[in-house]
């Protein structure tokens, strides 16, 4: 009988009060069916020897058993596994809910469903202590964060004092942790810190666990997070990924949380009263404390954090590769000119033609510069280092460009010829000795027009004054020709070879024999 204990009980005072009562009577009273009434007095009227003062004292399980009242449709309950057991072997890598509860299965087949071990499991991981709770896999998360206290770095020399960050790592199977000081929270110092962190644990863990920083996360949106693409390119190269916690969700990162409190309290206190005028003093200091933490015995569990670690995860981390990641910078909405070249340092790259006047984002190393259009990249470079220089490749140009390079050095070289042999130097000069073949042309050509706006002996007499002086800039050669600086040098050099005469010369008859 599922009627509810209360309901039970009000017909039941009422057929005391009144045991004369019809059961359509009692069932308007309560708002029930004759049928349930009379079932339930039925059962009242087998207990003759009951009474409404020795039911009353009754508690529902009482109650419900004396009147043999209980919902028999609820089945039997089934046997469940040890949840200790289940949640040490989720441990282990690669271990799913459903081969534990198949594999507990075969040893208890009368046991609970699938559906009833996984609501049970997750029932019982949530009675466990925050602190003690052992859910993570060896190798497969590094929680990252600064800690909020930084350190002085005293000016050897007087000046201002700088504060170091601290940078705290940790794994979140052994809680095997790396402490490292930078100078900034910026991105540079971020990715460097991961790198140093990956190398000292001699892996890299499938997923990093990060705070929202600029450095880690540019923006979080409704259906995505956008991360810090210089920062996903250095997990990336480690084979890794970012995993941003939640906004204002420290849960997200309980680990690293952790970390920096324990790191607070067992380094940086005990560095309290030291005083330090690099970085590289505080890092040492800071590399002996934790090598200390690691190996001091956990409180609640057997070993240590570095016994855990090398037993169990070390093996699981990825590993490095070959080739330390090399820093690099990005740029973004950089427009492309109508040249199909975007600008960097002052200096000219080009693009595919398709993206001239597109927007861009560009990455740029020690050594490369990359041009990217939505995420795919559509062009490298080596970096130039000289103002005004331009890379040019020849693939990017389109066709109608193409055809116009290939013949324009050998018109520019046959024009010089005509010119003379001075101006055909320069312009040789300019088309085959350059290394920037683009810039080369497009000096030849405007010295070209120089000489038919000034004529072309003009242009071949500067170009005999400005080669003897290793004079070929166009710009040097362009303030040549309108200073007329060559024909000036050429006046004085002709005075200085002529004799002056005047009134105040003797002459070599002057000292001649008088005889």
């Amino acid at each position: 009988m599922r009627l509810a204990i209360h309901l039970q009980r009000e017909i039941a005072r009422l057929h005391f009060y009144d045991s004369a009562q019809s059961h359509r009577a009692i069932a308007r009273a309560t708002g029930l069916s004759a049928t349930t009434v009379a079932s339930l007095r039925a059962r009242l009227l087998e207990k003759s020897a009951l009474t409404w003062n020795t039911l009353t004292a009754l508690d529902d399980e009482a109650w419900c058993k004396t009147l043999r009242t209980e919902d028999r449709s609820i089945a039997k309950r089934k046997a469940a596994p040890d949840w200790n057991l289940i949640h040490k072997e989720m441990q282990r890598p690669d271990a799913t809910l459903e081969v534990l509860w198949q594999e507990w299965k075969q040893t208890c087949p009368e046991g609970i469903g699938y559906t009833q071990f996984t609501d049970g499991y997750r029932r019982w991981t949530r009675g466990l202590h925050i602190v003690m709770r052992r859910v993570h896999r060896p190798g497969d998360k590094l929680f990252v964060d600064f800690a909020g206290r930084t350190v002085e770095i005293r000016d050897p020399n007087g000046g201002a004092s700088t504060y170091a960050q601290i940078f705290v790592g940790v794994l979140g199977y052994s809680n095997y942790t790396h402490v490292e000081a930078t100078a900034t929270q910026t991105t540079p110092d971020w990715i460097r810190c991961h790198v140093n962190c990956f190398e000292a644990m001699g892996g890299a863990p499938q997923w990093v666990v990060c705070d929202n920083l600029k450095a880690a996360v540019r923006r979080r949106e409704r259906d995505q997070i956008v991360v810090n693409p210089a920062y996903r390119d250095a997990l990336r190269h480690y084979d890794t990924a970012p995993l941003p916690a939640g906004p204002k969700k420290p849960k997200h990162k309980a680990k690293a949380e952790v970390g920096v409190q324990i790191a607070q309290r067992w380094i940086l206190f005990r560095l309290r009263d030291r005083i330090y005028f690099s970085l590289h003093e505080l890092n040492q200091d800071l590399r002996h404390l934790t090598a200390k933490l690691n190996e001091h015995p956990f409180r609640k569990l057997p070993g240590s954090r570095r016994e855990r670690f090398e037993d169990a995860e070390r093996k699981m981390l990825k590993p490095l590769p070959d080739v330390r990641h090399e820093p690099c910078d990005w740029q973004y909405g950089v427009r492309v000119g109508d040249d199909y070249h975007f600008e960097f340092g002052r200096c000219f790259y080009s693009v595919p033609v398709q993206f001239a006047r597109e927007r861009i984002d560009i990455r740029v190393t020690a050594k490369i510069i990359e041009a990217f259009h939505r995420m795919r990249r559509v062009a490298v470079h080596q970096l130039l280092t000289i103002a005004g220089d331009v890379s040019t490749l020849p693939e990017h140009r389109p066709i109608a460009h193409q055809r116009i390079l290939d013949g324009e050095p050998r018109e520019l070289v046959a024009w010089a010829k005509t010119a003379g042999p001075n101006a055909e130097r320069m312009i040789r000069h300019h088309i085959e000795s350059r290394t920037d073949a683009t810039n080369g042309v497009r000096a030849a050509r405007r010295m070209r027009d120089l000489a038919r706006l000034h004529g072309t002996a003009r242009f071949e007499d500067v170009c005999a004054y400005a080669l003897p002086l290793n004079i070929t800039a166009l710009r040097s050669i362009t303030s040549i020709i309108t200073s007329g600086a060559d024909r000036r040098a050429t006046t004085q050099q002709a005075e200085a070879k002529s004799p002056r005469v005047h009134g105040n010369l003797r002459g070599a008859g002057y000292f001649g024999d008088p005889a």
